[in-house]
């Protein structure tokens, strides 16, 4: 083997050890392209960089996006002091409150002090909408105020990381940042390897949709004696490359209405919140007292004389909000990265009495904290004597 190729070969061997294994996942909506550092084998009175690159791959924008190094406890930073430790999630005071249809946002603003971001559901409004105002409403206060964490020089901060549009070929908004490090100063004779990890955090949407077929008794019947098909398969569309999305695992397509009978007919159908990312759902205050997996849910069912007869806690309407523990007593996240739940639709059979055919839809928005991380090492020589 030729002396160049060996060097070459050498140099791809020790580059490896210092840039993170790929696990890119692109349902992790924000993945990491790169993080790295450089030199992979540092010396008390090296300087090491550690670069990160990041990029929205899914199809809504990531809010509150923030970076943080971890592993790295005992280094100093480029000025040779040692490093703050800020983790502003865990300072920040933020908490909800959702009581008679009103939803409000708090949390700690070191300019404002305390800060209470929300507003009432107006009439006419649908929920989901609602919802997702006052989520927006806190995310443009508390993420535009959170950039003050940039205070903090362990933490890398962005507002707002704009979402690709697949089907335009345009990509998500992407960003680079990194961290100067000096390591640690350790005993002569002492090689030993820190490793290390970037964690991005950032609050994400999920956007599902379902739509289901209806037919009267009658007309399934006119169908059948046509020969026409009587099952279909059941698809639900989720926001593209979202890292929390909903399936549907049991149910019927289409639903038959007894239009002859009395009452309501009722479907039964088992859904999923699935985790398909690498990471998991983050608490959304301090996790020393919250449990992981939260999410706020809102679910909205329409079709002529639909209603709720047994989802998530209701038994009427067809408007659902699940909010914060309620989602994680109802349907937490287990250790398979599912959360299946059983959602029972009651149909009034008067309402299909002339009405041969129609459509019964579902459409789910999830709100929640998500993570996903990258790890490196990087190998540290102890301080040689000088002589």
């Amino acid at each position: 083997m030729k002396p160049y190729i060996i060097l070459l070969l050498l140099a791809v061997i020790v580059a490896s050890g210092c840039v993170a294994t790929s696990n890119r996942n692109p349902n992790d909506a924000i993945v990491i392209n790169e993080f790295s550092a450089d030199p992979p084998l540092a010396e008390p009175d090296d300087v090491v960089n550690m670069f990160l690159d990041i990029e929205n791959v899914g199809g809504t924008t990531a809010r509150c996006v923030t970076a943080e190094l971890y592993g790295d406890e005992s280094w100093y930073n480029e000025m040779g002091q040692p490093l703050s430790y800020a983790r502003p999630w865990r300072s920040n005071g933020l908490s909800f409150d959702y009581n008679n249809g009103q939803l409000y946002f708090n949390y700690w603003d070191n300019s404002r002090g305390a800060v209470n971001v929300g507003y009432e559901r107006g009439r006419g409004v649908a929920l989901s909408a609602y919802v997702s105002g006052a989520w927006g409403q806190f995310t443009n206060n508390f993420c535009g105020a959170a950039a003050g964490w940039t205070q903090f020089s362990d933490v890398k901060y962005f507002d707002s990381i704009r979402a690709a549009v697949p089907v335009q070929n345009k990509p998500g908004q992407s960003f680079t940042t990194q961290w100067i490090r000096q390591p640690p100063v350790l005993p002569e004779g002492i090689h030993t390897s820190y490793p290390l990890t970037a964690r991005v955090s950032y609050l994400y949407t999920t956007n599902a949709h379902v739509n289901l077929v209806a037919y009267n008794k009658a007309e399934a019947q006119r169908r059948e004696l046509l020969g026409e098909q009587l099952s279909f398969p059941i698809a639900i569309e989720n926001s593209h490359a979202a890292p929390v999305q909903v399936a549907m695992t049991r149910g019927i397509n289409p639903i038959v209405v007894n239009q002859r009978a009395e009452n309501y007919e009722l479907a039964n159908y088992v859904f999923e919140f699935q985790n398909v990312g690498n990471g998991w759902p983050l608490p959304f205050e301090s996790d020393v007292s919250v449990p992981n997996g939260f999410i706020f849910a809102t679910v909205e069912l329409s079709g002529p004389g639909t209603s709720f007869y047994d989802c998530l806690g209701a038994d009427s309407g067809t408007e659902i909000f699940v909010y914060g523990d309620v989602v994680q007593n109802l349907v937490k996240l287990r250790a398979d990265k599912r959360a299946p739940f059983g959602c029972t639709i009651a149909i009034d059979r008067a309402a299909w009495a002339d009405t041969p055919t129609g459509t019964v839809s579902l459409t789910f928005n999830l709100w929640y904290r998500y993570y996903t991380d990258a790890q490196i090492s990087v190998d540290v020589l102890g301080r040689q004597e000088n002589i």
